[in-house]
């Protein structure tokens, strides 16, 4: 079973076929606006919904089920994409795809980014993948793991949330043999043939596939 969530980040971002994913639909905050909008059958708003204007909210209580909303005060300890996730976590579900929380302010993206360090979402760790028109960004825990690469993606990065021990980039393009390894971005691998496998003992590691925005820009940033 898969788990969509949209949070309330630019549209412009969305893949193209981002509501023909199977599953269920979480709407964060301004998500669940859209979700409306666009017509998409969806399980549950959830959020301080202080991005939607009294107008726009309203339209939201009049035609989305009143009891599948659940609003919280604007001033809390979380952010709305971590309420999604918490609701996301009562599903028996296998996958997590979350869009709408890429780009804009850069602070919010790195908490999105972030936010699979806490301790409560350990049960979902690698479950969980923030989706964009560029990006897919998944996350593993501590074994030898497979990752499979994703069609259309070219660049293969690895970040360590925090201390990794042992870390072995295995068969990717530019391997890696690390005893110790901290926050740090390895970007701009590539995939050799369609599965890379790495190791480590110890932390969590982000993966992220990526492309560039068009086919004409065929540099990469660093």
């Amino acid at each position: 079973m898969q788990v969509n969530i949209l949070a309330g980040g630019s549209a412009e971002l969305w893949p193209t076929d981002i509501f023909d994913q199977p599953g269920v639909w979480i709407g964060a905050d301004r998500g669940a606006w859209r979700l409306l909008k666009a017509g998409v059958n969806f399980q549950l708003a959830v959020g301080d919904f202080d991005s939607l204007n009294p107008q726009e909210y309203q339209f939201l209580k009049e035609h989305f089920q009143q009891e599948n909303i659940k609003q919280v005060p604007t001033v809390k300890d979380f952010t709305d994409t971590q309420l999604a996730l918490q609701t996301a976590m009562g599903f028996d579900c296998d996958l997590i795809k979350v869009y709408g929380a890429t780009g804009g302010r850069v602070d919010h993206l790195l908490s999105n980014l972030w936010i699979i360090n806490e301790p409560v979402f350990q049960p979902i760790v690698e479950k969980v993948h923030f989706v964009d028109c560029q990006n897919d960004i998944s996350y593993l825990q501590p074994g030898y793991k497979t990752i499979q690469h994703i069609p259309g993606m070219k660049y293969l990065g690895f970040m360590p949330l925090g201390l990794v021990d042992n870390l072995h980039i295995i068969d990717a393009k530019y391997t890696l043999t690390s005893a110790v390894n901290w926050p740090k971005m390895w970007s701009s691998n590539e995939f050799v043939d369609e599965l890379v496998h790495v190791s480590f003992d110890s932390g969590i590691i982000m993966v992220t596939q990526t492309k560039d925005r068009s086919s004409d820009d065929s540099s990469s940033s660093n």
